[in-house]
């Protein structure tokens, strides 16, 4: 199962310059000529991932939308502004939804704020964080094969796909359905509660071959 690991080279607008780990991401087009430039993972999310998470260190101010898109969206224009594009926006606060409609979301962000995205496939809801604080639901109906996606206007950028613990560490019924907590707590790095909730499911069926591979996983992680 490919998950989104970095950035694409290859999927980029010519105004933006990405390192060697594909994870920190510069705006290099002119100060006199500023245009959105956009940028998607390497993979899109898989369905069997059922929850998906990253986070986003602002590094340098610009105008910065981070969110999810399609393949088929242009990258000469921030996320949300496109059909098949979504995009919560530094400037205002504003989530945009596929270029119809935007609406008041969460606080604006700038330099040394963290932006965490959640695709929620089990529940079709999207949310996002700012700080490690989760600011509610941004999207519901959400669309299946979806990357992650960063605008920029300006600025730079660096993400998290999961390479390190994530600022956000709170897990509450809102977020995920007891089922998949298990899953969720594993995501998010957490995997004493992780390991947990996987035990819990093995003393109700020691034969879950879901929750024995699970375990197995964790044991090496912690």
């Amino acid at each position: 199962m490919a998950l989104p690991t970095a950035w694409d080279v290859n999927d980029n607008s010519t105004h933006l310059s990405v390192d060697e780990n594909g994870l920190r991401v510069n705006y290099i087009g002119c100060d006199e000529n500023i245009k959105d430039a956009v940028i998607r993972a390497d993979n899109p999310v898989p369905l069997e991932c059922e929850l998906f998470y990253f986070e986003t260190d602002i590094i340098k101010e610009g105008i910065i939308a981070i969110g999810f898109s399609s393949n088929f969206d242009k990258i000469n224009k921030m996320p949300g502004c496109e059909p098949d594009s979504w995009g919560y926006h530094s400037d205002d606060g504003d989530f945009f939804n596929c270029a119809i409609i935007n609406e008041p979301y969460g606080p604006t962000f700038t330099t040394g704020d963290t932006i965490g995205c959640c695709l929620n496939f089990i529940n079709k809801t999207a949310f996002f964080t700012k700080n490690g604080v989760n600011l509610g639901i941004a999207l519901r109906d959400l669309k299946n094969k979806l990357y992650p996606c960063i605008g920029l206007r300006g600025g730079s950028i660096e993400t998290n796909f999961g390479h390190k613990k994530f600022k956000y560490a709170a897990l509450t019924d809102d977020d995920i359905s007891d089922v998949y907590r298990a899953e969720t707590y594993f995501i998010l790095n957490k995997y004493d509660e992780s390991h947990e909730e996987v035990s819990n499911l093995l003393k109700i069926d020691e034969t879950n071959a879901w929750a024995v591979e699970a375990s197995n996983v964790i044991v090496n992680q912690r």
